[in-house]
């Protein structure tokens, strides 16, 4: 009987840190999820612009519009170090 109660307290203690280590992980998946959300939506936003623009520009010069292009991708040319790939600079 004191052993069963033993194995009971140790299965309880098992279950508790696996509940604990689970609820941890959900929580920093949850962050990535909305980290990676706040990425989507900057990105959608930076579509929108450049589609607007694009619609809304006429036959003007497109090498001032090239050279507009140029000075708003330069902020996002550098991605951290894992999301280099494609970019001249980094």
């Amino acid at each position: 009987m004191v052993t069963e109660a033993a194995e009971i307290k140790d299965q309880l203690a098992s279950m508790k840190a696996t509940l604990d280590r689970l609820s941890k992980e959900s929580a920093e998946k949850d962050a990535q999820i909305n980290r990676q959300n706040e990425q989507i939506a900057k990105l959608m936003k930076k579509l929108e612009k450049k589609s607007s623009e694009a619609s809304n520009k006429g036959s003007g010069d497109e090498d001032s519009d090239k050279e507009s292009n140029r000075d708003e991708d330069s902020d996002d040319e550098c991605l951290p170090k894992r999301g280099c790939v494609g970019f001249d600079v980094c």
